[in-house]
């Protein structure tokens, strides 16, 4: 299931949905939003909020799943246009083309930004998010690995406590057997453009935040947890008294030695996992 917030003041509540001023768009198996703003010449931003007037990523998928009948997530936290209800189905555009979009802020600012906002917060996780924070500004090392992206299949055996994934995972078993031996073969994977991918589940975290998605504090939140959950389903799965040791594959043993040694790091993003409490 994607991850999903519930709008304050939802906009079929307010007669803003349909929008005004648009055209009906009924949504592909193949489109996602980048497809369609690019088709567009849009801000892909400036889309969520022409159609549903909010920026938070969950909000959005809510309102996919509620007015646009999609159920489908293919990495475990957004939803897809993916066989979307038929009788729904539909996004709307623009009747005029929109203006060009401002040009985008630097990350650093959107750090500076988030920073203010974590320091005035009273977020329990407070402590923790102002060194992860302090880390990025540093350019210390910022790779992270979301269990949402390497969760097993249901295939893998894994012990009591492990979750896996209901269906077919980011990350193919094989890709892995076949890629990662050791955790040298983590430490050299790409980290693309801020989402893990099939070939690579190393992330750096400020891609994730600030280009990815719009460095809310809600999204730190939630990469925060995911992030936690890597951690604490790793340790699980290498616990002997709960079965695990033994059958923990290779590839899943290099992954928890390179979480580890990043734990271990000084000034890396995960170490202020553990020196903040998990």
């Amino acid at each position: 299931m994607a991850n999903i917030k519930v709008p304050l003041d939802p906009v079929q509540k307010r007669g803003l949905w349909p929008p005004k001023d648009a055209r009906e768009y009924t949504v592909l198996d193949t489109d996602d939003w980048w497809k369609v703003a690019a088709r567009e010449h849009m801000d892909v931003w400036a889309l969520f909020v022409f159609n549903f007037q909010t920026r938070v990523p969950e909000e959005v998928n809510w309102y996919l799943r509620e007015l646009v009948g999609c159920w489908h997530s293919r990495d475990g936290r957004n939803y897809t246009f993916f066989q979307a209800d038929p009788k729904k189905g539909k996004i709307y555009l623009p009747v005029v083309p929109p203006p060009p979009p401002p040009p985008p802020i630097p990350w650093p600012d959107k750090l500076k930004k988030l920073q203010y906002e974590v320091e005035h917060s009273n977020d329990e996780q407070k402590e923790r998010f102002l060194c992860m924070l302090k880390a990025m500004e540093n350019l210390k090392d910022d790779r992270v690995i979301f269990w949402s992206a390497i969760a097993p299949d249901p295939q893998w055996v894994v012990p009591m406590g492990v979750e896996t994934r209901f269906g077919k995972g980011l990350i193919d078993p094989q890709w892995l057997f076949n890629n990662i031996k050791s955790v040298k073969d983590v430490d050299l994977l790409p980290y693309g453009n801020g989402m893990p991918r099939s070939d690579t589940f190393v992330v750096l975290l400020h891609k994730f935040l600030f280009e990815v998605s719009d460095g809310s504090i809600g999204v730190l939140r939630a990469a925060n947890a995911d992030i936690v959950k890597t951690h604490v389903m790793l340790d699980r799965w290498a616990n002997v008294q709960m079965g695990g040791s033994s059958s923990m594959p290779t590839a899943y043993r290099a992954i928890k030695e390179f979480i580890r040694l990043e734990e271990a790091s000084d000034g890396s993003v995960l170490s202020c996992i553990v020196t903040t409490g998990t």
